[in-house]
């Protein structure tokens, strides 16, 4: 039986991997409006994480799905260096995928939403590096409209893939930072919003983007596929939060 690694202990040259983590987010890279590559993140017991790529030429065995939530124990993949400009996890390395990795469904390990949130001041001050992504929690305020950029195909009223929405998270200590969503996530953001009757609207935004303006801090926004915006209902479940 293959000895089984945490994440953080995984190596390029280790001869045998055998893994047991939970799918956190999954998502597929798009090329041309076409879907390319599942990429998703895992995490581990220990509340480690890393990146995972399933290439759009290798298929999963019968009866598996790798749904976000479900753990899983995996053997026999490749390890290789995470290259991305912008990453959703410290992970140097990122796991792929292969014809022969075997996939086996397992029970829950720990609870965890393998949330990192993080301090508003932090970000706020360039404490942060921008090259990895953050979780941050707040109260929605000052949500601008759903606007349309970027040109429309032959025929098109209306792309959800050039779409763009500013809005606001206020902390507890009123500190106020500036976020964008982009894509889908504005979308998302301005159906909840439009038709929301609480009177405080908490979201989460996971795996989000720093971006740096003349100065310092300009504003967060949301990765492409990578990220996710959680609201009330989506939060009923979640707990366990971290602070950096």
């Amino acid at each position: 039986m293959a000895e089984y690694f945490f994440l953080s202990q995984l190596q390029p040259l280790t001869p045998t991997h055998a893994i047991r983590v939970k799918v956190v987010s999954k998502w597929n890279t798009m090329r041309g409006g076409i879907p390319q590559h599942c990429v998703m993140v895992l995490g581990d017991e220990k509340g480690f994480t890393m990146e995972a790529t399933l290439p759009d030429d290798v298929y999963l065995p019968k009866g598996i799905y790798l749904e976000e939530g479900d753990w899983f124990e995996i053997y026999n993949f490749k390890l290789r260096p995470s290259f991305a400009l912008i990453r959703t996890t410290r992970s140097k390395y990122n796991i792929k995928f292969t014809d022969t990795t075997v996939l086996t469904k397992i029970e829950p390990i720990i609870a965890s939403n393998f949330l990192c949130l993080a301090n508003f001041s932090s970000v706020l001050k360039g404490l942060l590096h921008p090259m990895y992504s953050i979780d941050l929690c707040g109260a929605i305020v000052a949500v601008g409209e759903l606007q349309q950029i970027g040109d429309l195909g032959p025929g098109e009223i209306y792309s959800y893939q050039t779409t763009r929405m500013e809005f606001y998270l206020v902390n507890i200590g009123l500190k106020h930072i500036k976020c964008v969503a982009y894509g889908k996530e504005a979308v998302t953001l301005n159906n909840y919003y439009r038709t929301s009757t609480a009177k405080v609207d908490l979201c989460v935004l996971r795996s989000w983007s720093i971006v740096w303006g003349e100065g310092g801090f300009n504003y967060v926004t949301n990765l492409e596929g990578g990220s996710q915006i959680l609201f009330d209902h989506d939060m009923a479940e979640i707990q366990n939060f971290k602070s950096k």
